[in-house]
């Protein structure tokens, strides 16, 4: 009788473990990431203080501590700014990323995850392309060519509400755009695997995070905003 009490005691304990470890583990992926976010805040606003008040382009060319000119995305950008005596080339390989944990890898992102996987390049957090496009829109009411569009440095004082601009969220690629046809890849593939109880996390320009499911951001129209400021006539 007592060894039966102890399997089935014993039983229930695997039981449980295959379901509660998972969960916990889903969990603590989930709250790391949202951690990164809360730390690429104030790293960005580093960035743009040295950098006349503009946000960090998607990608675009810089100068190389060599003195040569090569195209760099924005989480390259940001790790030189965390890791400055690291020279950028290292930040495209695999081995450094193994050797090294940075708020810049989305715990959440897998190199198995398809179509697009974790890479070097490619780390699970993207910046919102959406700004450089809305406010040219805004502006001129043309889109220019998508090159340009992640060349775009912009300024912070271009964004009207900063409290309601979408900057840094989850992605299987180095930027985002949230609008309606992304958003439904939330339903399944890689963006699927990005969400934690249906929600995402989001960094917005004012340096608040708030956890929204793709229904409610495509409900509040997120992937609208900014609107360029409207300026009085003369």
């Amino acid at each position: 009788m007592e060894l039966l009490v102890v399997t089935l005691i014993i039983t229930a304990l695997a039981a449980l473990s295959l379901t509660a470890v998972p969960r916990m583990m889903a969990s603590a992926r989930a709250n790391e990431s949202m951690q990164n976010l809360r730390q690429l805040g104030p790293l960005l606003s580093t960035y743009a203080s040295d950098h006349a008040m503009k946000l960090p382009p998607a990608k675009a060319p810089a100068t190389q501590p060599d003195g040569t000119t090569a195209d760099l995305q924005w989480n390259e950008i940001c790790l030189a700014l965390l890791y400055p005596g690291t020279p950028p080339a290292e930040f495209k390989t695999k081995a450094w990323w193994d050797r090294n944990k940075t708020i810049l890898r989305n715990p959440l992102f897998k190199e198995t995850a398809t179509p697009r996987g974790w890479s070097p390049l490619n780390s699970g957090y993207a910046i919102n392309e959406m700004i450089p496009e809305n406010l040219a829109l805004a502006s001129t009411g043309v889109v220019p060519p998508h090159d340009e569009l992640l060349a775009v440095s912009v300024p912070l004082a271009a964004i009207a509400d900063p409290g309601r601009t979408p900057l840094i969220a989850p992605c299987d690629d180095f930027f985002f755009r949230y609008d309606e046809a992304q958003l439904k890849d939330f339903k399944s593939g890689t963006l699927k695997d990005l969400l934690n109880d249906g929600k995402v996390p989001v960094l917005f320009v004012d340096g608040h995070i708030e956890t929204i499911s793709p229904g409610e951001y495509l409900q509040r129209r997120l992937f609208l905003v900014p609107i360029a400021p409207i300026v009085p006539a003369p």
